[in-house]
């Protein structure tokens, strides 16, 4: 029926989507996945699967980077493949493995160098990655999440040139989109990330707060989640809206220390004295370092910089409510989806009006908390710089009126929030299935010996993977493939979750599957009340006991240091 807008649809997705991953990042992933699959499971048919489509995208390069990449590495890969292709050529009885050693010399090879390209530009030209989606001008498609059936639409007019790459460890771009209004919109293009948990979450928080808004009491204090907008573009990519003029938690108390000659690491290291062995401590000797810290330091950096950022005491007052109320609307939301991984850098603080917004909403239904290592064991964060900024009565005040006022509609509107959530936890879109079943309380040996399974696995992966080592290679060897992650240490259960299972689990996820019955048992019992006990709790019974678990210091003592419980 809209041949062009379908037509522009497909061509916007397709070019973001090739932004996302380039050639090397796309070989790098691979390769280690591969090298998991034939080093731990010696399975060298699930092995090409995962090379043979990066194989026959190299052949056919289509922009300038792709082409630059094809003239580094595409003579190694062409005769690892080669040799792949001889492997196969013979009858299973008499393949030759040396053929697939051989290929894995030069797949190795491939991956130190792509290694070496790291870190990469800090921008990149979509001349050079996506010159089609450079060339589309005043477009019948809607600036992404601005799409409003009852108002007038802002259309794409252009894209920026230019694309700056962020650092960090999946290394998202930062791309402008100009609308026909004349504005210019920022988003974030994000690879290597199943957004659409996001944007579920997203959907939750709307419902949230249509109900907010039909109560007098929450919307006499315009109670309301802040949202922004979330547009996945295929199961491992896609776009978030940028929220404007905020600051995450860790950047403000990183400039307010540094600008005061600070360290920004005070209360680690007031710990650390008290404790140098910490990580062979008990829970009683955590809880009594965490609270020497705490007490030998101040912790109002950003009760502090809210002060200094308020042009006067009036605007620092109103900043000072929306934030109290803002926090404790998204705790309470947040802890009935079971939002986890909320350390300083996922919570921002909006310069201007001082609300709280919450990002990388994918740990949801407890996920953190049923962590092999380091289990969050708090329903949501309220550490002490986050109770500083409030007013004089601290979480006796604004904060503890807000939550019962949001956790009485919640639960008021159990039917309607439940609806959204056991079609949340029953998508075969999402990817829940890593859960073990132990971790929800539940006893089916089937799925334990699986995840069990899975698990030695893994352990055999990286053991054979560490065992084959490159020689005249400065002493590296294959562990690099199977070893190679993030900061964070392994927690037992991965969001990201491996090609190699993901399939296998994947199918396992039905709405008859236990996990997903434990876990809507478990959102029930937080909306009646049941969830401290069998005994229904009030309102009021059951905030001070949320607000009694996430102030606790045995609770925060003993979670992961990258949460920095003691900011």
């Amino acid at each position: 029926m809209y041949p062009e807008l379908v037509e522009q649809t497909e061509l916007v997705s397709r070019e973001l989507i090739r932004i996302t991953l380039l050639f090397p990042e796309m070989w790098q992933e691979a390769l280690r996945n591969a090298s998991l699959c034939y080093y731990g499971h010696k399975d060298v048919v699930e092995m090409m699967k995962i090379l043979r489509p990066l194989h026959k995208r190299v052949r056919n390069p289509e922009t300038l980077r792709e082409y630059h990449f094809v003239q580094m590495f595409g003579s190694d890969l062409a005769a690892a493949e080669e040799h792949m292709n001889q492997y196969f050529s013979a009858d299973s009885a008499h393949r030759n493995e040396a053929l697939v050693q051989q290929a894995w010399e030069l797949y190795y090879v491939v991956f130190r160098r792509i290694e070496k390209m790291f870190p990469r530009p800090t921008s990149l030209a979509l001349k050079d990655t996506a010159p089609t989606i450079l060339q589309c001008r005043d477009m019948e498609l809607v600036v992404p999440g601005m799409y409003n059936p009852d108002a007038e639409n802002v259309y794409i007019a252009s894209f920026d040139p230019n694309l700056y790459v962020y650092p960090s460890k999946q290394h998202p771009r930062r791309m402008y989109i100009y609308g026909s209004n004349g504005n210019q919109y920022t988003f974030l293009l994000k690879g290597r990330e199943d957004l659409r948990q996001d944007e579920r979450s997203m959907q939750l928080f709307g419902l949230i707060n249509s109900l907010l808004s039909k109560d007098s009491e929450t919307a006499r204090r315009s109670l309301t989640i802040e949202r922004f907008p979330v547009v996945p573009l295929s199961s491992n990519s896609g776009l978030i809206g940028f929220y404007s003029n905020c600051e995450n938690i860790n950047n403000i108390v990183r400039y307010y220390r540094e600008s005061h000659n600070q360290p920004v690491n005070l209360e680690q290291r007031m710990a650390l004295q008290f404790s140098p062995n910490w990580d062979t401590l008990s829970v009683m000797q955590k809880v009594e370092s965490f609270e020497y810290a705490l007490s030998n330091t101040p912790g109002n950096d950003l009760q502090r910089a809210m002060w200094y950022k308020s042009p006067n005491a009036e605007v620092w007052l109103e900043r000072r409510t929306d934030y109290t109320r803002s926090l404790a609307v998204m705790s309470i939301a947040g802890y009935i989806l079971g939002l986890g991984d909320r350390h300083p850098s996922n919570i921002l603080i909006h310069e201007r009006t001082g609300k709280v917004v919450h990002i990388d909403l994918g740990d949801c239904f407890e996920l953190a908390a049923h962590r092999d290592k380091y289990p969050e064991k708090v329903p949501f964060r309220l550490t002490r710089m986050l109770i500083m900024p409030m007013e004089v009565s601290s979480i006796e005040g604004i904060f503890k009126h807000t939550a019962n006022h949001t956790m009485r509609v919640l639960r008021a509107n159990r039917e309607s929030l439940m609806a959204v959530l056991e079609a949340f936890v029953y998508d075969p879109l999402v990817s829940w299935s890593y859960l073990n079943d132990t971790e929800m309380g539940i006893d089916t040996s089937q799925d334990t010996a699986k995840v069990t399974s899975n698990t030695s696995r893994n352990a055999q992966a990286s053991e054979h993977a560490a065992r084959w080592s490159m020689g005249g290679n400065g002493g590296a060897n294959m562990s690099d493939f199977a070893s190679m992650g993030g900061s964070k240490p392994d927690m037992g259960v991965s969001k990201a979750g491996n090609g190699y299972y993901e399939n296998a689990e994947g199918k396992a996820w039905q709405t008859g599957n236990p996990k997903a019955r434990a876990i809507v048992k478990r959102i029930h019992d937080k909306l009646v009340g049941t969830d401290f006990s069998n005994e229904q709790l009030t309102v009021s019974e059951q905030i001070e006991k949320l607000i009694q678990q996430a102030t606790s210091s045995e609770n925060l003592a003993v979670l992961y240091v990258g949460w920095v419980p003691l900011w």
